[in-house]
């Protein structure tokens, strides 16, 4: 199922950037297909191959198992409101469907919780303050048929609060995982930073969005600077620990450090809100989202496709995946900085460097 979700997510990103201009529909369609559609079901299916490893503990159930598959047919429902399909009632439908998805993780991660063999993994904290944001957006959407005098502070939370809560912190916990193992280099300090900056990152996503559904810039601002500690303090360590291979021509080291840039480019861009962005999605897609999917992909998709222990068939298996790897988070990261410089066409240098890899993905993928 990971491996379906994750090529499935990825070529819709791909839709998501190269096909808005060609379309007469809405841009809440596009967006909707990209997140709903593939991000929060990629999510949701990721959270249930980790937290059994963040607990030492079996992994899902069948029910549970199928909780992925229930946020794609929300997904589909929502998209199908905005292509004029269904009545716009049917938006909280699809959003109640999510935040039931949501409200059965959180229940989940917390049974993972309290059956862990040992003490479980810091990480697992920030997915269950990332479902938490994914719950209160949600709660959000399915007021918006309802309360169409609040339409805009609404959305607003919905929005920011999915983006830089849900996404966000579920990357972010991730990454701070996930570079050790890129690298092979082990980071001792992990544990210890995901215990004290969750409260930081989680509290900043929180005002964040409620700054922008408040039109207050301020309380945005200090969201922003809350979330600022704890990257710094990533950035820090990974250039402690593993500055050789961030900055080597081949890996996934350079792409997931090129997402963790392109997490502080989209935060920042989400305050000072440049005349060069119609949407936060403009920066967010290209010069986030992009990087950490596809350098998540060339990582943990061998071990999704190729069953059991790790061996040296899964190291060879990266190498194809990782070449250019260096190139690539380059176009990436051009993708986040260039709206906070003023530039147009700040998507095209992320979709280039999107397309790329998924052409060398699929041809992994079908010759294994």
């Amino acid at each position: 199922m990971l491996i379906f979700l994750l090529a499935a997510t990825l070529a819709l990103f791909v839709a998501g950037v190269a096909l808005p201009k060609m379309s007469m529909l809405p841009p809440a369609f596009w967006a909707h297909l990209v997140l709903a559609v593939g991000v929060v079901s990629l999510i949701t299916a990721a959270m249930q191959h980790f937290a059994p490893v963040l607990t030492r503990s079996r992994g899902p159930g069948k029910w549970i198992g199928r909780l992925p598959w229930l946020m794609l047919v929300a997904g589909t429902l929502a998209i199908a409101v905005f292509a004029g399909l269904v009545h716009a009632h049917a938006l909280s439908l699809a959003a109640l469907l999510v935040l039931a998805g949501a409200v059965a993780m959180l229940l989940w991660m917390r049974r993972k919780w309290r059956d862990a063999l040992g003490k479980p993994h810091p990480g697992l904290a920030w997915y269950v303050a990332a479902m938490f944001c994914l719950a209160a957006g949600m709660v959000a959407a399915a007021l918006l048929p309802w309360l169409p005098q609040w339409h805009s502070a609404l959305r607003a939370f919905h929005l920011h609060v999915n983006l830089y809560g849900f996404v966000g912190l579920t990357a972010i916990g991730t990454l701070q995982v996930l570079m050790p193992t890129v690298t092979n280099r082990p980071d001792p300090e992990v544990g210890r930073r995901l215990r004290d900056d969750l409260k930081w990152a989680l509290a900043g996503s929180l005002l964040l969005a409620l700054g922008k559904a408040m039109s207050l810039n301020w309380l945005a601002g200090l969201g922003l600077t809350l979330w600022l500690l704890p990257l710094a303090k990533l950035g820090l360590a990974w250039g402690r620990s593993h500055s050789r291979a961030l900055f080597a021509v081949h890996g996934q080291a350079p792409v997931l450090m090129a997402a963790l840039l392109g997490f502080v480019c989209a935060l920042l861009a989400a305050v000072l809100e440049p005349a060069t962005l119609t949407s936060p999605l403009g920066l967010f897609l290209p010069g986030f989202l992009f990087p950490l999917v596809s350098g998540a992909a060339g990582q943990l998709a061998p071990v999704w496709v190729l069953a059991g222990a790790v061996t040296a068939r899964h190291e060879a298996a990266r190498i194809p995946l990782g070449r250019f790897g260096g190139i690539r988070a380059l176009l990436f990261l051009t993708a986040a900085l260039l709206p906070l410089l003023g530039y147009q066409c700040a998507g095209m240098p992320g979709l280039v460097a999107l397309i790329w890899f998924l052409a060398v993905f699929a041809v992994w993928l079908y010759r294994e």
